[in-house]
């Protein structure tokens, strides 16, 4: 995997100010403060999104549990399994080759010359594990963007290993009267970005079904 223009914590921040500004200016009317405020709650979190660090760029999947309280102005989360999955190096023993004859790529084994079966070169997946919580204040009670209520949250966090190390975050927890959440995050550190979205439920609602 490449690392683009992930390599630079400046410019994905920038990118994500823009990406919030071009939601509030396509519904530039539509962004108030309410006196309803939007339903605060325990919601179990499965998220989605990229994580770049000292290793790589690849796919993050975070899952938790997160907690808020928009009348308080305070939300709280907890990542109780953090999953990074990055491309490794590929073996040295096996080189891969475009051929002309064929028009596709072939896997030799360096010692013989001779073709093996393709999944030979393939790189590696290397898997980063690790725990993190989050303390965050919201600014305002509620906001509207395109007619959803949801915060506007910023505040610190704690990721345990790989790698390990304080980070900011800053973003948007949208829930619903229904006891569902979608929620979109940037969160930067010490050789560590991660930018995504996740989904999630009220655990109360959750097991009121059982």
């Amino acid at each position: 995997m490449s690392r683009s223009g992930l390599e630079s914590p400046g410019g994905l921040l920038v990118y994500f100010c823009l990406l919030l500004a071009a939601v509030t200016q396509v519904s530039a009317q539509r962004l108030i403060v309410e006196d309803e405020t939007p339903p605060g709650g325990v919601f179990a979190m499965f998220g989605l999104g990229v994580i770049d660090v000292a290793e790589g760029t690849g796919l993050d999947i975070p899952m938790g549990i997160t907690a808020i309280s928009p009348t308080h102005r305070v939300m709280i989360g907890v990542k109780i399994l953090d999953l990074g999955l990055l491309q490794g190096s590929s073996d040295q023993r096996y080189l891969r080759l475009y051929h002309t004859r064929f028009r596709q790529e072939i896997c030799y084994a360096r010692a013989t010359g001779q073709p093996v079966p393709f999944n030979r070169c393939a790189g590696s997946t290397n898997v980063l594990r690790s725990l993190s919580m989050d303390v965050n204040v919201l600014p305002v009670e509620t906001v509207i963007v395109g007619n959803k209520p949801g915060s506007l949250h910023a505040g610190l966090g704690w990721r345990l290993n790989d790698p390990k190390t304080v980070f900011g975050t800053i973003g948007m927890f949208f829930p619903s009267r229904t006891g569902k959440v979608v929620a979109m995050r940037l969160s930067m550190g010490k050789r560590y970005i991660f930018l995504g979205f996740s989904w999630g439920v009220d655990v109360r609602r959750a097991l009121a079904l059982f």
